[in-house]
């Protein structure tokens, strides 16, 4: 039976919105064609289209890790650009 360690999701719009978006992150063990093994990505979509990253047979975890904070680094960099630079104008 596979385990699960980690599932999360949040909505990124208001219930009464037309519009979906949600992010998904999660770490558990899959069944693979090969077998059980573990299985950890993120997941952001909106109603246009997905974005999932795994962490890839090639990566340690450390390596996946590094690959999330740079994502969450670069979205708080445009967050800071929209904040300083578009709602200013």
């Amino acid at each position: 039976m596979s385990k699960v360690y980690y599932n999360h999701r949040i909505w990124l719009n208001s219930e009464n919105s037309r519009s979906t978006g949600s992010i998904v992150c999660f770490d558990g063990e899959t069944d693979f064609s090969d077998g059980i093994g573990r299985d950890l990505f993120i997941e952001i979509a909106d109603c246009h289209g997905k974005v999932r990253l795994h962490k890839s047979s090639d990566d340690s975890v450390a390596e996946f890790i590094q690959k999330l904070s740079a994502m969450r680094n670069e979205i708080d960099f445009f967050i800071n650009h929209l904040k300083t630079k578009v709602i200013n104008e």
